[in-house]
């Protein structure tokens, strides 16, 4: 999403030039800068990351390798270590430049992992030490967030609230915004969703905005209407108008916006978020209504949830050419004039590299 300012999680690295070099080349100068480092690659990667998918090729980050891309080893952690003590070293090293590479091993790391109770119990203590810097806070807890098991969030829970107003707090809390899980994570998640700790409330909101089931949905659409807050969170970059949504989920989503009410607008957004097959959902909901001026202030701010991909764009001339309802097409042109702006703006990058490599030569 053009958008997409949370949440998110950032632990897969897309293949291609982004790492040619060492990993040191790119490890922040600082304490604090690295924390803002992880949490605006934590933004631009949301997409990306939020379904659980895996780019089938990774870069290889050692310095000592031959250049040029290699596959690297895909497999979760429970199968690369053999000990608690081996996975807990290479976490400490990856902890030193913030290896993402190395946190990927560790999205829900397996569940013959005989090794992770020792494993993550070293790590609390680690993550808790007073000598612990800032970065090696925010690697641990997030290797927590993302383990996928409800005891590590509650750690995580529980060291925000412990932490009070420090730093510590803002360390953790950014961390449970990556939370991955399945719905027992959500239920847990839940059961803080009206924290009177605005810092963990919203960073729960946050966490469950990055699950894309039906039951995330049904727990922030229920939180936001339980507020009487038609914003529903997504003035802050999350809530349920941010959500990336599984395919099961949709037909939810199809029957809050078909409500018609003051947060219809949210599932409009979360269902374009979706690609192709939500901006249908979305279009044939707009193409059966009879009331112009409601769905005119429904998609105020939604063409930002619409990714520019091939398909979406002849779909959208489609309706441009064959459509009767006013609302469609205008949305639909909207969105192309949107993609053209981008395409032009493409195309004078473009142009800027091919004069930055004349100069150099």
């Amino acid at each position: 999403m053009k958008n997409f300012i949370v949440l998110t999680f950032v632990l897969l690295v897309a293949g291609g030039a982004w790492y040619l070099t060492s990993s040191s080349s790119s490890a922040p100068s600082s304490d604090s800068e690295a924390t803002k480092s992880r949490a605006n690659s934590a933004a631009q990667n949301q997409e990306s990351s939020l379904g659980g998918t895996t780019p089938d090729k990774k870069v290889n980050r050692d310095p000592e390798a031959v250049q040029g891309f290699v596959d690297l080893d895909e497999r979760p952690a429970a199968e690369i270590y053999k000990s608690a003590e081996e996975a807990l070293s290479a976490v400490k090293k990856g902890a030193k430049d913030y290896d993402d590479i190395i946190l990927e091993q560790f999205v829900e790391p397996g569940d013959d992992c005989s090794w992770c109770p020792d494993f993550y119990s070293s790590l609390e203590e680690m993550m808790a030490s007073k000598d612990a810097t800032e970065d090696e806070k925010a690697y641990y807890s997030e290797i927590l967030a993302i383990s996928g098991k409800v005891e590590n969030i509650k750690t995580l829970v529980d060291s925000i609230v412990k932490a009070g107003e420090s730093e510590d707090a803002d360390i953790f809390a950014e961390s449970l915004e990556l939370t991955i899980g399945g719905d027992d994570v959500v239920q847990y998640l839940k059961e803080h969703i009206n924290s009177k700790n605005e810092l963990l409330q919203e960073s729960v909101v946050a966490a469950i905005t990055n699950q894309g089931s039906r039951f995330a949905a049904e727990t922030l659409y229920d939180h936001t209407k339980e507020k009487g807050d038609p914003d529903g969170y997504y003035s802050l970059g999350i809530g349920l108008a941010e959500m990336i949504p599984d395919d099961e989920t949709l037909p939810y989503l199809q029957d809050l916006m078909l409500k018609r009410d003051q947060y219809s607008h949210l599932a409009v957004k979360a269902l374009l978020n979706h690609g192709i097959q939500g901006l249908e959902i979305v279009m044939d909901g707009l193409t059966d209504s009879k009331d112009g001026d409601f769905d005119r202030a429904m998609l105020v701010d939604a063409i930002d949830h619409v990714n520019y991909e091939d398909d979406i764009k002849a779909y959208l001339q489609k309706l441009v050419a064959e459509s009767s309802q006013p609302v469609v097409s205008e949305f639909a042109k909207e969105i192309l004039e949107d993609f053209d702006i981008e395409d032009d703006a493409d195309y004078d990058d473009e142009d800027l590299d091919d004069l930055d490599e004349d100069s150099e030569k």
